[in-house]
């Protein structure tokens, strides 16, 4: 009911939902300076800290479980990073070099199969091990690129963890869509579902994310992307994608990262990649990695720590065991390749969505499956930034 003093505010004052994002965004951005210019710990601990301290596990102010807004955001902020870590894919340097391809797939198998291993040796069911494990091949390409921009990184070690990176996550996508096939079968029983689910999924992806590839480079034959009014058209265009995505239930990762190696290797001249959106990207960036952790309840380290461990020590083996195997033939050498190897440990927002994914399709699936990922999400989110800061810098190739 409206009075004569309508034009003054609700008593008690009740912020929302706005006002808690304002207040954790700041607190992530002086955090993260502090971190910094104190101690020189990575900006993106701090990040993780702040999602920590806003969701279930510290005040609860901000709920991304609850909040279809927040998935929203999550889905175009990874989406416009993936897009970007495509485009920085070379794939005449892999034609050249195709120990780089042989590397990958090396590192993406064993670290499949040591997780697989170690999560049926700690007594988790097959396909639980088998969907963490798909997830496992992932590296986080969010952190991957805000540390490279961070530090100034350059050199071999630095465009092999992109390269490196953009393969094991597309890799990661595919095979969790495939297993979601056997996981089809057991909770629904319908046969034809069963074939046809992981194809629509990777198929209808494809074909989008060519689509979007193709509409990027008409838009950057007549236009230059590195104008910033142009850009905004191009933002457009990608956010659409991003839409149409969601409406067909397709793999918004898979469109975005296909669509980004797609843009930079379709044409004869390799595309540029537009500086504008380091800066757009740098807000979602942060964005992202508060909203991940925010999902993190601490009864998840009771179901979910010690496999968390186990898969993060099987994890970071198979890894640097696949790389250096590969070191030589495909250009570096043993320092190179074990410091290659230990920077493939990040695992965050990707990870996560291929978790909520799992759950959006098999809603009464495992829990152990969300417990697992996102303690070893948080471990790895706080830890590795470090990890790969001292391993840039043994290299180096950290400028910053």
């Amino acid at each position: 009911m409206t009075s004569a003093f309508s034009f003054l505010p609700d008593w008690p004052l009740v912020p929302d939902s706005i006002f808690w994002a304002g207040l954790a965004l700041l607190a992530a951005g002086l955090l993260s300076e502090i971190c910094w210019r104190a101690w020189r710990l990575p900006r993106i601990s701090a990040y993780a800290v702040i999602g920590l301290l806003a969701g279930s596990a510290g005040f609860d102010v901000i709920n991304a479980n609850l909040s279809v807004e927040a998935r929203l955001v999550l889905d175009v902020a990874l989406g416009l990073l993936l897009f970007e870590l495509g485009s920085r894919l070379n794939l005449q340097w892999m034609r050249k070099n195709v120990w780089l391809i042989v590397t990958s797939l090396a590192e993406a198998l064993l670290t499949f199969v040591l997780v697989l291993v170690a999560m049926r040796a700690i007594g988790l069911p097959i396909l639980t091990a088998m969907v963490i494990a798909a997830i496992a091949i992932s590296t986080s390409p969010a952190m991957v690129i805000q540390l490279k921009t961070e530090l100034k990184a350059e050199g071999q070690v630095t465009q092999r963890l992109l390269t490196l990176t953009a393969l094991n996550s597309m890799l990661a996508v595919i095979l969790t869509k495939l297993i979601s096939g056997w996981l089809h079968q057991t909770f629904y029983g319908d046969f034809f579902a069963t074939l046809l689910a992981p194809l629509y999924l990777i198929g209808g992806s494809l074909i989008l994310a060519y689509l979007l590839a193709r509409g990027c480079n008409l838009f950057y034959r007549r236009f230059s992307i590195q104008d910033e009014h142009s850009f905004v058209a191009l933002m457009g265009l990608i956010l659409l994608a991003v839409a149409v995505a969601q409406v067909f239930k397709l793999s918004i990762i898979l469109v975005m990262l296909g669509a980004g190696i797609l843009f930079k290797n379709m044409d004869d001249r390799p595309q540029l990649w537009p500086e504008h959106f380091g800066t757009a990207g740098r807000l979602l960036t942060v964005i992202l990695f508060v909203l991940t952790l925010t999902t993190f309840h601490w009864q998840f380290i009771e179901y979910g720590g010690l496999a968390a461990l186990v898969l993060i020590a099987a994890r970071l083996v198979a890894k640097l065991a696949g790389v250096l195997a590969f070191a030589k033939p495909s250009g570096i050498d043993f320092k190179q390749g074990t410091a290659l190897g230990l920077s493939l440990a990040p695992m965050s927002s990707l990870a996560y969505l291929l978790v909520d994914d799992t759950y959006t399709l098999y809603p009464g699936f495992d829990p152990d499956l969300r417990a697992v990922i996102m303690c070893a999400i948080v471990i790895l989110q706080v830890g590795a930034p470090l990890l790969v800061y001292r391993c840039l810098a043994w290299v180096g190739e950290r400028k910053q």
